[in-house]
């Protein structure tokens, strides 16, 4: 990319976090259509090794185990399923054994979800809001991917609240962090793939919608969680945000 095309993406304010909606959060899509969509967008982060620093942070939340007993793990937000079909495959490799469950606010997407999930995959999902969801069994692990970013201020303090006085072993965050870089080459990916436009549209709404660093802290204090429980580390433009018990 040039840098003139840099410095045209730079116009863009990154000091504070954008209002401006996602066209996957209002359009009204056919099946057939946000089965591709929610193909490419799993697709994309997949090049962008979005689930390794899930997986790797898993490996230490589950270490020392008790392997007769399965770890109990939430996908708030699941989409596609396609982080719980990788945890699933890490617990095949790996031999931890894990009951994983994907939740999702939209039916249609927990649909394709389960359409695309093979069932020896053993993967529950539900359509439900997180905080209407009641559990079963005692959640030992909570993740999300890639939908922090989606909420308000107000709705993130809630949920880590939430996170934290449900998950016993432990819970993570995978977010973007709002940043020209990621901003300019979500552009530059639309010019060279094939991706379906509303990835490469949503995905600079998503950067321009995500937290910094400093924001974080101050969400994360809100919250009332002390800041030396938890795990913050940078990940190619993306935070990994995490609390082991």
């Amino acid at each position: 990319m040039s840098a003139m095309a840099v410095a045209t993406q730079a116009r863009r304010d990154f000091s504070r976090r954008s209002s401006e909606s996602e066209w996957l959060d209002d359009a009204e899509l056919k099946p057939q259509e946000l089965s591709l969509v929610l193909r490419d967008l799993a697709r994309f982060n997949g090049a962008m090794l979005g689930h390794w620093p899930v997986l790797s942070w898993l490996k230490r939340a589950t270490r020392g185990v008790d392997r007769s007993h399965a770890v109990t793990v939430l996908d708030a937000g699941c989409g596609y399923g396609d982080l719980l079909r990788a945890m699933r495959r890490w617990s095949r490799r790996t031999g931890v054994p894990l009951r994983l469950i994907g939740l999702d606010l939209s039916r249609e997407t927990i649909r394709i979800a389960r359409e695309a999930t093979d069932p020896d995959d053993r993967i529950e999902y539900e359509a439900i809001d997180i905080f209407a969801y009641k559990p079963d069994a005692p959640v030992d692990i909570v993740v999300n991917s890639l939908l922090m970013h989606h909420l308000s201020d107000a709705m993130i303090v809630e949920f880590l609240r939430w996170m934290d006085a449900r998950a016993r072993r432990g819970w993570l965050i995978y977010d973007l962090q709002r940043h020209v870089v990621p901003y300019a080459f979500i552009g530059l990916m639309g010019k060279l793939t094939r991706l379906h436009p509303m990835v490469i549209h949503d995905g600079r709404i998503s950067v321009a919608r995500s937290l910094t660093r400093k924001e974080w802290e101050a969400r994360i204090a809100e919250a009332g969680i002390p800041r030396s429980l938890i795990d913050l580390r940078w990940f190619m433009f993306r935070f990994v945000i995490g609390r082991l018990r």
